[in-house]
């Protein structure tokens, strides 16, 4: 693996297995398609990802902000330590991929299929899984979901039991099967509207 360090270079050059530190790259010219690269703490002038394809792709410390991925597709991609504030994943396939120390504050996932997918202490504050459907699993281990909306999404392969849930929003008929912990029962309880008393 080659490692390339501190310089500006479009998109359509990157090259699989290579490892790009601290790299500026520029906008791509053609349609993106990455398999096998390491980003690590670059920059990305593009901010257009839309049916764009990610594969064996690795990202750390590395900037998102009010990106668009929709109908992209990402599979067996790591984010650690990166911003994804805002971005758009609308109707994107996601399939094993992590996402572990970063911020998603308002990102969007509705209608996105999420096959493996793994999120490791990242804030998704108002963040949006509507519609989506879920393959296999979906986990959030010590997230922060305050606020996040899972409307008209089936919750059956959620796993939400260490993360903060406080005012999501969801459907209730769809809710069946998802895991959580007994304080997050109180909190979908009060979302359904029953009146819990001691």
């Amino acid at each position: 693996m080659a490692v390339i360090t501190d310089e500006t270079l479009s998109l359509d050059a990157l090259e699989p297995e290579n490892q790009y530190v601290n790299c500026e790259l520029t906008y791509s010219n053609q349609e993106i398609r990455v398999e096998a690269v390491s980003f690590e703490k670059c920059r990305f002038q593009q901010t257009d990802f839309k049916n764009s394809e990610w594969l064996d792709c690795t990202f750390r410390g590395c900037q998102f902000l009010n990106c668009e991925f929709q109908q992209s597709y990402l599979y067996r991609c790591e984010f650690t330590g990166c911003q994804l504030l805002g971005s758009d994943f609308t109707s994107a396939r996601l399939k094993d991929v992590t996402i572990t120390d970063s911020r998603a504050d308002y990102a969007n996932f509705a209608e996105a299929v999420l096959t493996g997918v793994t999120f490791t202490e990242t804030r998704l504050v108002e963040a949006s899984f509507q519609m989506m459907t879920v393959k296999r699993r979906l986990d959030f281990n010590r997230c922060e979901l305050n606020r996040a909306d899972f409307t008209e999404s089936r919750l059956k392969l959620v796993d939400l039991r260490t993360s903060q849930i406080e005012a999501i929003t969801f459907t209730p008929g769809l809710v069946r099967g998802c895991k959580i912990d007994p304080l997050q029962a109180v909190t979908f309880a009060a979302a359904l509207g029953l009146d819990i008393q001691a």
